[in-house]
């Protein structure tokens, strides 16, 4: 990797970090006045598209930037012809600044979603085609339960009750996050329990059915000194 690169790498990491405190800052409530304005936008914005489209949406918001914007331009130049004066554009100095595309920022975010979807990609491949039983077994499940929860709330609930839980659930942890993590080990250790008993009566369901690339080579390799050996 060349210094540049390094450098750009380097960048990108920094604002990933950066980005992810500012995320991280609203969800926790570190400053509720922030926080308060983003779920409000949210729910705001959640609101309108429950009851418009998108296109009336972006439509409307359209003609009213429009109508301020040319309304505030008309009054101007009706001041500068009644106070007579050199008609000025107020909106001068936003033609006149450059737009500036952040690139490094737009390559950190491309890099953290590609990564994300090769790790869905790669569970979700390793769920579907039985790399593990118990895993595979427990994921019908959820796949299970879940339609259960399309049949109880819609979409659009749903995502309230997302946006909702990552306001709250967050801030409720690390208030008390002493006695949850107890709950949770407790939690944790009676599911391993039960994981361990079935593999005890079941053993043949822990057992991959995929080979790791590695290990194929190294038995590959093992097969061939076997066979050297035997004609030695």
């Amino acid at each position: 990797m060349s210094g540049k690169q390094f450098d750009a790498a380097k960048k990108r990491q920094r604002l990933l970090e950066r980005n992810h405190e500012q995320v991280l800052d609203i969800i926790y409530w570190r400053d509720p006045k922030k926080s308060g304005i983003v779920l409000g936008a949210i729910f705001v914005v959640l609101f309108l598209v429950a009851k418009f489209s998108l296109i009336l949406i972006g439509t409307y918001s359209a003609l009213l930037l429009l109508v301020s914007t040319l309304g505030f331009r008309i009054f101007k130049i009706a001041e500068a012809k009644f106070k007579k004066t050199e008609d000025k554009n107020p909106f001068q100095p936003l033609l006149e600044k450059e737009l500036d595309v952040p690139q490094e920022k737009i390559h950190a975010q491309v890099d953290v979603f590609v990564e994300n979807a090769r790790n869905i990609a790669l569970q979700l491949r390793r769920l579907f085609f039985v790399e593990n039983v118990v895993d595979s077994v427990k994921f019908f499940f959820l796949l299970y339960s879940l339609t259960y929860i399309g049949a109880w709330f819609s979409g659009f609930a749903l995502v309230i009750l997302f946006v909702i839980g990552v306001f709250t659930i967050p801030k409720v942890y690390e208030m008390n996050k002493e006695p949850i993590d107890n709950y949770l080990n407790l939690a944790k250790e009676n599911v391993d329990k039960i994981h361990q008993t079935v593999g005890e009566k079941v053993p043949f369901l822990n057992t991959s059915t995929t080979v790791a690339p590695a290990q194929k080579k190294k038995n590959k390799e093992m097969l061939i000194e076997d066979q050297e050996a035997t004609l030695i």
